[in-house]
């Protein structure tokens, strides 16, 4: 081979690698521009999910399959008191935050999901770290990648106290009078199967009272509807006074007021009648007059005058008008003399 010839193959050698260069140098730089696109996307994934994340009222967060925390959002702190540090130093600090009766909830519930594709929702109380109560609304599911690994679980926490607390008003205003607070009708009655439950189980009895004012009509048309309304928020106030932690008073609408007292033996209904007679003042002072009220009370025994609520009440409400009308012959007796 001549040396023209040689230098002609290096010649054609250096074209062929410089051409190789510059493929390998624009795949790189192509490469560098899709690894750069890619940045930008993470990014601004990563700015979402922070967005999202980190300024959300709801405390998320996410454990690996072992339990311990790979995420805690910020707002965890508003709701416990505890920073996400503290779940990532403690990965069972959940069970010094939940309350002890409500633990055993927590541990029993699910984390998989049901034929619809969903997990049943938890409601339990967690204490602070300034030691107050708050109710949460709980979610959570098992996360798994695309070919099935197990990454651990996905939750979400939020505080439902004041939703609580509003049920709880409904609940109270649903079940009792406006004018007086005690129990209404309905509440009473709900109570009353319970009791005879309870009396059918261990075998004892309770006591059911009708108390009613009498000529209460007239008070309203002397007096005025105002008067009136004071008369028996003040016979309320005096029959709560005598009730004892397993007794109920109510107000089943009117001037009626209802009671259910427990005892051991019938007898005992004489020394409540009396501690009626005895609480329930016969003169109150409204709008600077005296007005004197009087009452009448039956009582039934529980199962000796009634096995079913409405042979119980209406043997107690005999019982009460037969002493209304016993109290108003004194009363007509008295004004004729």
């Amino acid at each position: 081979m001549s040396c023209v010839e040689t230098g002609v193959n290096k010649v054609e050698d250096f074209h062929l690698l410089k051409k190789e260069l510059e493929n390998i140098t624009s795949q790189m730089q192509n490469l560098v521009i899709r690894l750069q696109t890619l940045e930008e996307k993470y990014l601004a994934q990563q700015e979402a999910l922070y967005v999202i994340s980190e300024f959300a009222s709801d405390w998320e967060y996410w454990q690996d399959e072992n339990g311990n925390y790979k995420y805690v959002s910020p707002s965890c702190e508003s709701v416990t008191g505890y920073k996400p540090e503290d779940f990532y130093a403690e990965r069972d600090i959940l069970k010094s935050i939940i309350a002890e009766e409500h633990w055993s909830r927590w541990q029993d519930h699910s984390h998989t999901l049901k034929e619809d594709d969903r997990v049943e929702p938890l409601e339990f109380e967690i204490i602070t770290k300034e030691g107050e109560r708050k109710w949460i609304h709980h979610v959570c599911r098992t996360v798994t990648d695309s070919e099935g690994k197990n990454f651990g679980i996905r939750g979400s926490n939020r505080d439902i106290t004041d939703i609580k607390s509003l049920q709880a008003k409904l609940r109270h205003v649903a079940g009792h009078d406006p004018l007086t607070g005690l129990p209404n009708r309905s509440l009473f009655l709900e109570h009353l199967q319970q009791n005879m439950k309870q009396a059918n189980r261990q075998k004892s009895k309770f006591a059911v009272a009708f108390i009613d004012l009498d000529g209460f009509k007239e008070i309203n048309d002397e007096y005025g509807h105002d008067a009136g309304d004071l008369v028996l928020k003040r016979v309320a106030g005096d029959l709560t006074e005598l009730t004892r932690e397993n007794d109920i008073i109510a107000r089943f609408g009117g001037d009626e007021f209802v009671a259910l007292f427990q005892v051991n033996e019938h007898e005992e209904t004489k020394k409540i009648k009396q501690r009626i007679f005895d609480y329930i003042e016969t003169e109150i002072v409204c709008y600077n007059y005296d007005i004197i009220i009087s009452y009448s009370v039956g009582m039934a025994v529980y199962p000796d005058e009634g096995t079913t609520p409405d042979a119980l009440l209406k043997y107690a409400d005999t019982a009460m008008y037969a002493m209304k009308v016993k109290n108003k012959a004194q009363r007509k007796k008295t004004r004729e003399q």
